[in-house]
């Protein structure tokens, strides 16, 4: 029988596999990505920005 998930691996994405995953991966992009960035960027690991525009109707 086919997987029903087409391109996910449900035993990698278990949540007691996952979260431990979820946090290396996140950490070794932002140590490839940082030297890349700088000076002018940093690399902000957990950190939410939200734009918000407040656009008011007549």
């Amino acid at each position: 029988m086919p997987s029903p998930f087409p391109g996910m691996n449900p035993y990698l994405e278990h949540p007691s596999l996952w979260a431990g995953i979820h946090h290396r991966l996140i950490s070794a992009i932002a140590n490839d990505l940082a030297p890349k960035l700088r000076p002018k960027y940093i690399v902000a690991i957990e950190e939410r920005v939200y734009e918000v525009n407040d656009i008011t109707t007549a």
